[in-house]
């Protein structure tokens, strides 16, 4: 499922994080198996297991890249052709569908459908290594445009997600919302998010933001809107984003 009729709009909508990725050698130097969470079309699956190093000349990454979603009736024989893709036929929010854990989490254009988020989340977390990252792109589905309140619900979307609540949702399923980034472009309804695996999941029933705090893994911009309110102010929050620039989460 995807907000993008044309598969390779959404693509190029991808393209985005992953160009910015590209530049994050050591990073990608420590990757070997990564999973598509909701792959779509497979473009962006594509793009992994066919991922060269910036060298000269360049060497074939080999990444193992596991292609998950309900049906690949969008992906064409060409891709499904792709050396080092596995297609995985499934509910992604399911845990055991994965033979091996992931080094690296890739959730463009999906996690907005999952029915249960918190527990995708801690699916996703057990499914992960240590240290192991997780990349989401997922619209804002409440904004401010032309002076007044928009609000736009797409069929099979059943939550409303900013910034702030992706943070304790993230923070409460053993996500580092502290050496994290985030994105939101005023311009646009999407929220750019990238974390790492620090512990296993907690109970998001007994777990409030002050326990978040105590165990580090909230951002100084998130405690301090927390100390001064007694809660956390989203215009508050300011994180840095891939291109190493600080925003503002202002909407």
């Amino acid at each position: 499922m995807t907000q993008f009729a044309n598969p390779h709009l959404s693509h190029e909508h991808s393209l985005e994080i992953l160009n910015l990725l590209y530049g994050y050698d050591s990073f990608l130097d420590s990757l070997t198996v990564i999973g598509d969470m909701g792959c779509g079309s497979g473009l962006d699956a594509q793009w992994w297991a066919t991922l060269e190093t910036r060298d000269d000349p360049p060497e074939p990454r080999n990444y193992r890249v596991y292609a998950v979603d309900r049906s690949f009736n969008k992906v064409d024989e060409e891709i499904r052709a792709t050396e080092n893709i596995r297609w995985i036929e499934g509910n992604f929010e399911e845990y055991g569908i994965l033979p091996e854990l992931l080094d690296l989490v890739w959730a463009h254009d999906s996690f907005q459908f999952v029915t249960s988020p918190l527990h995708t989340l801690s699916v996703w977390n057990k499914q992960m290594n240590n240290n192991g990252m997780l990349v989401m792109a997922l619209p804002q589905t409440i904004n401010y445009a032309y002076n007044r309140l928009t609000f736009r619900t797409h069929s099979y979307s059943y939550y409303n997600y900013n910034i702030s609540n992706l943070v304790y949702m993230l923070a409460v399923n053993g996500f580092d919302c502290r050496d994290a980034y985030f994105y939101k472009n005023v311009q646009t309804d999407w929220i750019y998010l990238a974390v790492y695996k620090a512990e296993a999941p907690m109970d998001p029933g007994t777990t409030s933001w002050f326990d978040l705090a105590d165990k580090e893994l909230l951002h100084p911009s998130v405690v301090d809107s927390l100390n001064r309110y007694g809660h956390v102010r989203q215009e508050d929050i300011f994180y840095p984003w891939l291109d190493k620039d600080f925003y503002r989460a202002k909407t």
